[in-house]
């Protein structure tokens, strides 16, 4: 029996000693790609796709010929890697854009002349990206023939255009193509353009009836013409459905495909983080195996095309729009000029930060803020200006503003030796280009640093105890910003994360589970023993 006891014993050892092992490879951050891996894999990819250039210019399709869609997100991917089209010539001595212009009319139109308003998004994005005229291509206007077919009842960019596969009806993939194209080209979009997509997302956050290429893009074009910021529910329900989708191997595929991965639905999800302004190697986008970047890696041909069972010119195009690291809005001609941070403190330790665009030569502080969106209520004193009384859930109803006194809504920006109390009202007091500015909930005292390049450039801050003023504040306080309805969008700082694999509860329960049993043995070979 002591044999036995002494051998079990041993056994149990055994196991927790591997447990403990799996244990620790479990937590094992998975090895992160560097940029120069990275790099030389969009490097071939280009390559491939330079030596699928014809004669023409264009870029081989499915159909065996140059074909202008392909074309087209190719030259999104050249420039989103910062390579010159300049030197993508064909044998003939062809440009992309020499073969595009060549089919603007008949890509964009079906055979009865109807405009087909997703293509001309797309070419207009292209054209725009490439530094093209976006109002003289191809003896098209590209942007006011997109404009006219904007349905004022609906807020779709839509026709009757039918030709094959294509169709000019209202969608939410010719939606996203025509307010991406329109912004890229520096374009403002109509209010009813955006709401139309905001008003087609499905209940799990998704576009286009749950596909991840459309969903992505709607992204991208939202967040690209600015109607919304990254923080809005909308774009967090669509953050939702990419994770809740997200599978084993790091990337996406749609539903139909029986790949694991899909080299378009991850090279446009990619995109789509990254315009969120969201790191996709960072742990909480890192699966099982892989994070995004690298699966999207992982499926690059020794040809150097990126895809799966059918890699070819289209895949290999849009994986690198993703793997570019660079948000497309970032690369167009936008309209915006003038960028100021914001930052507002409710108090609770968490911060809302918002970078808020404008185009006009100045703007008031108030105005700022109102460019947010946030909900907000006001109390206006005809001797002391307008005051703002609630943020979200913050602060006093406007009939009662200054009831939680000495806590009110207090307005700040950042000088030269930190923050600075407003001793000018928000309405009269005017933003300065690259300025921080802060609305901070409590009795008057200065909030945490946050300068502008935290807010607008993502450089990364934590939140520090806030510094005693010896000077109280003098003037009422400001109007601020309010939060996005129905939950307020104050939202706390992201707690650092490890890149690694994620390990389920349910990994966890089966140890415990195979512990207790190994305790349970133990004590029945002792009990034994004492009999």
């Amino acid at each position: 029996m002591q044999r036995v006891i002494n051998l079990s014993l041993s056994i149990i050892f055994a196991l927790g000693l591997i447990l403990g092992m799996s244990l620790l490879l479990q937590s094992t951050p998975v090895m992160a790609q560097t940029p120069a891996e990275q790099s030389q894999v969009i490097q071939s990819a280009l390559a491939y796709l330079q030596n699928q250039q014809q004669a023409d210019g264009g870029i081989l399709g499915f159909s065996g010929i140059s074909d202008p869609d392909t074309t087209a997100r190719s030259v999104l991917a050249f420039v989103a890697s910062r390579e010159p089209l300049s030197g993508v010539v064909s044998t003939s001595g062809n440009t992309m854009l020499d073969y595009l212009a060549t089919q603007a009319i008949s890509f964009t139109h079906d055979t009865t002349g109807t405009l087909f308003p997703g293509r001309v998004g797309l070419l207009l994005a292209a054209v725009s990206l490439a530094g093209s005229s976006p109002v003289d291509f191809g003896g098209m206007d590209l942007a006011a023939e997109l404009e006219a077919s904007l349905q004022p009842d609906t807020g779709a960019y839509s026709t009757t255009a039918q030709q094959g596969f294509s169709s000019g009806q209202a969608s939410d993939l010719n939606q996203a193509w025509a307010i991406l194209g329109l912004s890229l080209a520096g374009k403002s979009v109509p209010e009813g353009a955006s709401q139309y997509l905001l008003q087609t997302q499905a209940v799990d956050g998704s576009w286009g009836a749950g596909d991840p290429d459309t969903t992505a893009l709607v992204v991208t074009a939202l967040l690209g013409s600015q109607p919304i910021s990254a923080q809005d529910q909308v774009i967090q329900n669509a953050l939702g459905f990419f994770h809740t989708t997200q599978v084993a191997g790091g990337g996406w595929k749609p539903s139909w495909d029986t790949d694991p991965l899909n080299a378009d639905s991850t090279g446009w999800i990619l995109q789509a983080i990254i315009t969120v302004g969201e790191d996709p190697t960072g742990g909480s986008w890192t699966g099982e195996q892989a994070n995004p970047v690298q699966a999207l890696m992982s499926l690059q041909k020794p040809d150097g095309s990126i895809g799966g069972t059918y890699a070819n010119t289209y895949s290999t195009a849009e994986a690198i729009i993703g793997l570019s690291g660079v948000p497309l809005f970032s690369l167009g001609s936008s309209p915006i000029s003038h960028q100021a941070g914001l930052a507002v403190f409710p108090g609770d330790g968490s911060v809302y930060t918002a970078c808020v665009s404008y185009s006009e030569s100045s703007t008031s502080g108030l105005e700022l803020l109102e460019r947010t969106g946030l909900s907000v209520e006001t109390a206006t004193n005809p001797t002391q200006g307008t005051a703002v009384c609630k943020i979200g859930d913050v602060g006093d109803p406007s009939n009662d503003c200054f009831g939680s006194m000495p806590d009110y809504w207090s307005y700040w920006r950042m000088g030269e030796n930190g923050w600075e109390y407003s001793v000018v009202g928000a309405a009269q007091s005017q933003v300065e280009e690259g300025g921080a500015y802060a609305w901070s909930w409590g009795a008057g005292d200065p909030p945490a640093l946050l300068t502008f390049q935290n807010i607008c450039e993502g450089v990364p801050f934590v939140l520090s105890a806030a510094t005693q003023t010896t000077t109280p504040p003098t003037d009422t306080p400001e109007p601020t910003q309010p939060v996005p309805s129905p939950t307020p969008a104050i939202i706390s700082l992201p707690t650092p994360s490890v890149t690694g694999p994620r390990s389920g509860p349910g990994t966890y329960i089966v140890y415990a589970s195979v512990l207790i049993v190994l305790v349970a043995l133990v004590i029945f070979l002792v009990r034994s023993r004492r009999k």
